[in-house]
């Protein structure tokens, strides 16, 4: 007689779900795809049907999966094909045929709901919805599938659309739509951007804790326990904490509450009627007019934003949430200074709110003072370790020291406590870039772009990362799109010269520098006076550099002292000069005084050290910009490890010829560059053969931001006849 086992049928399921498991992941031997964002809930199914599982972030993704997001949620999808999806609340779609294949087109089944893409394979992306079918051409889009029509916007290039009845071409921002039986008609839409409005971001603001709330049966204990899993990075179970609290609630913190978990999951419209409510409870409800005043300044409206934050501060003036958003709302305004003096009181006020030292590291930083910014960034994080914009801080203080292992540790916490922060994906493409590996760093940067696509300085520096991998046009498109983002913002008319001179593009290359220039003061949003001058200098260098490939020599010089007495600091300008000296009789002293200066302030880059004399500055012409770091200016960055190479050569009668050849290149915070020069000749007469061979090595070591060493080794061997100009001219006459 047998004995039963009474664990064997929990026994049994335990297995079969391992095995389910396993087994799905062996059918998916080559993944189209992963979840690169999730917040809230979202399942997936795969293509043999059976049951739905929760997915999770990085989690890959096979052929013919579908996935279903739920009610107050957003997940992020990066393909194969270098599609990067944005997938609504309450939306299903279906992995129809996933290829990173050059000459296949991939097929997205939009079965419900909505989603933004950003594509960039021309013709190799195709979606389909109930009532219509689109194939895409390199573009950015966006496609809402509701019961009885289909809505498509083009925000970037152009898509085909088609149904039974008919076909349309459809450009940027243009918008169609589709319903069942009938052929596709344009439809008018003044703002096509507004209909990503769910997929913003909104930067943090109340900084919650659970003891503001006392526990217990009631609304209290249900908001405190919703804050407990807010703050482990929980939104789903925080909005479900607060599920049954009911309406007739009639204290304002708990709608300023809600308001904020709604525009953390990019529900506006949702997060704006809480908080009408709120202030209808209580009119000046201080942290209700916070998160105003923070719409506002994500919907760029500057005027309204500083005036409730104004009005927050005065219902409040104790409240550090209320001057974190009058942080935000100055610096809007071009007023850095009193953005900062914001937050330094808001930190002397509340010391223990890790929100105001994160955008007190923030705001350091703009004003070049990195030592500080790392303190503040340290601080915040003791305080509060497992919030995502703290250690998204401290990752940023730590690139500005180019310690990319540091970095890449913070930024990817920060990413599992907040998946929706473009920040942190950003910072993470950059240090990726810097330590070398630009595919994987511009993937990260598209991920950004995707959970933020209104955001200009994102898209600015994806059209960089687009042209350090020499995707045109696609980095003009980023260009133009961050201008029209934010037609203030001169980074993005500042990048887009630089490639249209790489491009052999000098005129427009003129008119976007000189725009650039224009709106340097601009910065004042990102940067201090300081750093602007520094800024200021480095466009002027740059079109000193296009002057000279126009041919207008007299006008590049100028520019070129120009840009030295704006910033004598800017080593650009100083190597920009060298090299037209280097063209010009008489000019060897000044010329070795500015090589010099300019070596002397480099930071870390692969500009070559030319052993000879003749002009040479390719290499200056894709590193432009500010060679200093601070938050938001990133441009060093992308001078990553790695080795460049540049070599020429000549070849003459009297058996001349010459060649010189230039090795130089990055790894972490050291570079180097080692060339050398060989020339001979025998003269076009008897005993005026000459033999020149120059040698030059060069080291640099980064201590710190502001401290480098520096070592040179410079070699010369010259042989020659009777070359002396007297005798030449005797022999003649």
């Amino acid at each position: 007689m047998g004995s039963r086992c009474f664990a064997c049928p929990a026994l049994l399921a335990f297995v079969s779900c391992l095995l389910t498991s396993v087994y799905a992941q062996e059918d998916c031997p080559e993944p189209v795809g992963r979840f690169a964002s999730i917040e809230g809930e979202a399942d997936v199914q795969n293509d043999g049907g059976g049951g739905w599982r929760a997915a999770r972030l990085d989690q890959r993704l096979c052929e013919g999966d579908t996935i279903r997001v739920g009610e107050r949620s957003r997940v992020a999808v990066q393909l194969i094909n270098d599609a990067v999806l944005r997938i609504d609340q309450s939306t299903s779609i279906r992995l129809v045929n996933i290829t990173g294949k050059t000459d296949e087109q991939s097929w997205i089944d939009l079965v419900s709901g909505a989603l933004h893409s950003i594509s960039r394979q021309p013709w190799l992306l195709k979606v389909t919805t109930p009532h219509l079918k689109g194939d895409i051409d390199g573009t950015e889009f966006y496609v809402q599938a509701e019961d009885d029509r289909s809505l498509l916007i083009v925000l970037e290039g152009r898509v085909l659309v088609s149904t039974d009845k008919g076909r349309l071409t459809v450009a940027s921002g243009q918008a169609v739509t589709a319903e069942a039986g009938q052929a596709p008609v344009f439809r008018t839409v003044v703002r096509p951007r507004d209909a990503v409005q769910w997929a913003l971001y909104y930067p943090p603001l109340l900084y919650l804790r659970p003891d503001e709330f006392p526990p217990g049966p009631g609304w209290q204990g249900m908001v405190r326990q919703s804050i407990e899993f807010y703050l482990r990075g929980d939104r789903q179970k925080a909005f479900e904490g607060i599920a049954t609290v009911p309406e007739t609630v009639r204290d304002p913190r708990f709608f300023a509450y809600r308001a904020s978990l709604l525009l953390a999951v990019g529900r506006v419209d949702e997060a704006g009627a809480d908080l009408k409510r709120a202030l209808s409870l209580a009119p000046n409800d201080s942290k209700a007019l916070a998160l105003q005043s923070i719409i506002a300044v994500a919907q760029n409206e500057k005027d309204k934003a500083l005036n409730v934050a104004r009005r927050a501060v005065e219902a409040a003036p104790g409240s550090a949430t209320a001057l974190i958003a009058l942080s935000y709302a100055r610096q809007a305004g071009f007023d850095l200074e009193g953005a900062r003096a914001s937050l330094e009181k808001a930190v002397q006020l509340d010391p223990k709110n890790a929100l105001a030292w994160a955008r007190l590291a923030e705001l350091r930083s703009s004003f070049g003072r990195l030592e500080q910014g790392l303190k503040a960034a340290e601080k915040a994080v003791i305080l509060e370790p497992d919030l995502s914009r703290t250690q998204t801080v401290l990752g940023f203080t730590y690139l500005t020291e180019v310690k990319t292992t540091q970095a890449k540790e913070a930024f990817d916490k920060a990413i599992a406590f907040d998946q929706a922060d473009p920040l942190p994906r950003l910072g993470l493409g950059l240090a990726k870039i810097r330590e070398g590996d630009l595919d994987e760093g511009r993937r990260e940067i598209e991920v950004a772009a995707s959970l933020d696509p209104n955001n200009s300085i994102v898209r600015s520096y994806l059209g960089k990362a687009y042209y350090e991998e020499k995707r045109m046009p696609l980095d003009e498109q980023q260009y133009i799109i961050a201008e029209e983002l934010d037609p203030k913002d001169p980074t993005p008319w500042f990048y887009d010269a630089i490639a249209k001179q790489t491009t052999n593009r000098p005129v427009e290359a003129l008119q976007d520098i000189e725009k650039a220039i224009e709106l340097n003061d601009n910065r004042a949003v990102y940067r201090s006076r300081l750093s602007l001058d520094s800024d200021l200098a480095a466009r002027s260098a740059s079109l000193a550099r296009v002057y000279t490939d126009l041919g207008f020599q007299q006008l590049a010089l100028v520019e070129g002292w120009k840009s030295v007495n704006t910033d004598p600091t800017n080593f650009s300008a100083h190597r920009f000069l060298a090299d037209s000296y280097s063209a010009l009789p008489r000019h060897e002293i000044a010329r070795v005084s500015e090589l010099l200066q300019s070596q002397l302030l480099q930071p870390i880059n692969t500009t070559p050290i030319q052993p000879h004399l003749a002009e040479s500055n390719l290499f200056l012409i894709s590193g432009g910009g500010p060679g200093a770091l601070s938050f938001n200016e990133f441009n060093p960055l992308f001078n990553r490890n790695g080795l460049t190479l540049q070599s020429s050569g000549l070849v003459g009668e009297n058996s001349t010829y010459g060649g010189e050849d230039v090795a130089s290149g990055i790894y972490q915070k050291a570079s180097f560059s080692v060339g050398a020069f060989h020339f001979t000749t025998d003269g076009f007469r008897e005993n005026a053969d000459q033999t020149d061979d120059i040698a030059n090595a060069f080291v640099q070591r980064e201590l710190s931001p502001q401290t480098s060493v520096q070592a040179e080794y410079r070699h010369r061997n010259v042989e020659h006849g009777d070359i002396q100009p007297s005798s030449c001219i005797n022999s003649v006459r």
